[in-house]
Formats: structure tokens, C-alpha cells, sequence
């Protein structure tokens, strides 16, 4: 799957390998969201349906968040109208603490979901606010694995994101979320070079891709993301 992005698909060898399970992981304002949104968009111009669950922002609001910086994309809201990109607002409930209930959510609701228009990509935009309803990160850490095994057994290509702080994305912690439950990892950062502050995408993991290890700057311009693979 050719995410559409020209230094993103430079780096990791032409594209996401079908039925990968991807974790988008990165600090506050780092470009998750967007990133995911791009490359869904990329993919619907090519006729690939998708489905974008917010399980933190209502509907309203990603579509504003596309228009405000993806002015460019002047056609996006007609894709979305035609339901190529559709967009779900999924809360993440208290009922989920029950394993059983989430079982359902993932299996029943969102699986039935992207059946109806086929979808062969999905954004679980993010998966960090069901921790706050589980127990403890050994629960959190047996969602998140039940989920990115449903969706691999559907042939489901995903892109899960998750937000964490600074000092979690510069320590292991992250490690949690870094086990085989996901393909691959695309981790977005901004750091201090020569005093200014710069975005960075780092591709740690890609399974069955020959990718780049060393991370690239990039810029989110009007006319999506600008990574400078080179």
C-alpha cells in the first residue's frame, strides 16, 4: 500500500506491505492524525475504501482539522461524502472494561463497519484513550494485541495511533508498545536542531520492507506532508 507520501514511501521501499499492522506513535502536535489522513486520502484518489475511527474527536472536528491544513486536497470532502473515507466516531466507554464487552466492539461493531464499504484500511485514531478504562498496562497491552489480531485475520491493513510524552518517546518506555503486536512502527518526534525546533519521522520496524533506520526531517504544508528522505 503506497501511502502517497513521496519521502515516506522512499524510505520504506515503495509502501506498507498489505495486512500490516502499523503503530503511529509520537508526542502531542507531532502530525499522527494528519499523517494517517494523508495517506488515507492517497489511497481513496486510487479507489481504495478506508474507514477513520476517532475515538477521542467528534466527526465535525476532523473534517475541520483537514480543511484548516489540508486546504490543498480540495476534493477531500467529497470523497468522504461518497463514503470512500468514512469517518466513525467510537468513544471509548467504561463497558470496556469488561474484556468481553471490547471483544464485541472490535469483532462486532468495527468489523461490521468496515464491511460496509469494503474498507481496506482503518485508522483507530487512538488507541492510548482505552488505557484509561483498563486496569493496569498488562490488560492494555492484551487490547491492543486482540485488536491488531482481528484486523490481520480480516487482511485489514491499520494504523494505530497513540500519543505519549516526551520523556516517553526518549527513554524504553515505549517498549511496551513495541512488541510484535505491530508490523511496524512509525514514531514521530520534534527535536532541537541547532536551536530550532524540527519535525522528525523515524521508522524503527517495517517487517518484509527493506527501511530506512535513520530518521528525516519533514514539514505538514498545505499540500501534506514534505519529508526530505534525502
Amino acid at each position: 500500500i503506497r501511502t502517497g507520501i513521496f519521502g515516506l514511501d522512499k524510505m520504506i521501499s515503495g509502501g506498507i506491505p498489505v495486512g500490516s499492522q502499523v503503530l503511529i506513535i509520537g508526542m502531542p502536535g507531532s502530525g499522527k492524525t494528519l499523517l494517517s489522513l494523508e495517506i488515507l486520502y492517497h489511497n481513496a484518489k486510487l479507489e481504495v475504501p478506508s474507514t477513520f475511527i476517532t475515538t477521542e474527536e467528534l466527526k465535525d472536528s476532523i473534517i475541520d482539522n483537514i480543511e484548516n491544513v489540508f486546504y490543498a486536497f480540495e476534493d477531500y470532502i467529497d470523497i468522504i461524502e461518497k463514503n470512500t473515507i468514512q469517518i466513525l466516531h467510537k468513544p471509548i466507554i467504561d463497558d470496556f472494561k469488561s474484556k468481553e464487552n471490547f471483544q464485541k466492539f472490535i469483532a462486532g461493531d468495527i468489523i461490521n463497519a468496515l464491511d460496509s464499504n469494503k474498507s481496506k484500511i482503518v485508522v483507530f485514531d487512538s488507541i492510548g484513550s482505552l488505557r484509561s478504562v483498563v486496569e493496569d498496562d498488562r490488560t492494555f497491552s492484551k487490547y491492543v494485541t486482540y485488536t491488531t489480531e482481528v484486523f490481520r485475520d480480516y487482511g485489514i491493513t491499520s494504523l494505530i495511533t497513540m500519543e505519549v510524552s516526551d520523556l516517553d518517546m526518549s527513554s524504553n518506555k515505549t517498549g511496551l508498545y513495541s512488541t510484535s503486536m505491530f508490523d511496524g512502527i512509525f514514531r514521530l518526534g520534534i527535536k532541537d536542531v541547532s536551536g530550532t525546533a524540527q519535525y522528525i519521522i523515524e521508522i524503527p520496524k517495517l517487517r518484509n520492507t527493506a527501511h530506512r533506520l535513520s530518521g528525516a526531517p519533514f514539514q505538514i504544508t498545505e499540500k501534506g506532508f514534505d519529508i526530505l528522505a534525502d
